[in-house]
């Protein structure tokens, strides 16, 4: 014999802060998981051969108008911090768009677990053959377990440009975002 349980909302069992709602039409939401989607308010410069933090500074929920997104307040100081509450597994994504000084010789961006594992590093392609590539777009995705209280995750960049040049990370056109980074809890 089947069972079936009708609700509207589900809450916590001390505080009745609501965890779940079900529309009439069955959508679920969840007004408390864990995401965020973070922006630049400046360019940022990368030196030469060297490994550099992504910064994103646009980071209050509701910020820049709607666009940041940052429930539960995980992104802070340039990195995902997760609780023992928030703990799990993530999508992150990023997109970044470069603009180098001359030539970009060697390249790549990629999530950093806990300062030190490397993880999905995404090496800039090289250009048709005799191209001199100096810009682009990376775009990253991919899933990290952060299973343990306090697991962080940061973005980092190295570019190794000729004659010594530099990359400039470039925060926007008009008023849209162009170099970003986000997140949201799975599972």
């Amino acid at each position: 014999m089947a069972s079936i349980l009708k609700v509207n909302t589900i809450q916590d069992a001390t505080n009745s802060n609501t965890a779940m709602t079900f529309s009439s039409t069955g959508v679920i939401s969840e007004p408390n998981r864990p995401c965020f989607h973070v922006t630049k308010s400046a360019d940022q410069s990368i030196s030469d051969a060297s490994l550099t933090l992504v910064t994103f500074d646009e980071i209050t929920d509701g910020g820049n108008s709607k666009r940041q997104i940052n429930v539960g307040g995980g992104y802070a100081n340039n990195k995902y911090t997760v609780t023992a509450q928030t703990t799990g597994i993530y999508f992150f994504y990023t997109n970044i768009f470069f603009q180098a000084t001359d030539t970009i010789q060697d390249a790549y961006v990629y999530f950093r677990k806990n300062g030190s594992a490397d993880i999905q590093l995404l090496q800039q392609p090289a250009g048709p053959a005799g191209s001199n590539v100096t810009s682009g777009t990376w775009q990253n995705n991919c899933l990290i377990n952060l299973d343990t209280s306090g697991d962080y995750i940061e973005l980092m960049i190295y570019a190794d440009i000729s004659s010594g040049g530099t990359m400039n990370l470039n925060q926007n056109r008009l008023s849209d975002p162009r170099t970003t980074m986000g997140a949201y809890k799975i599972a």
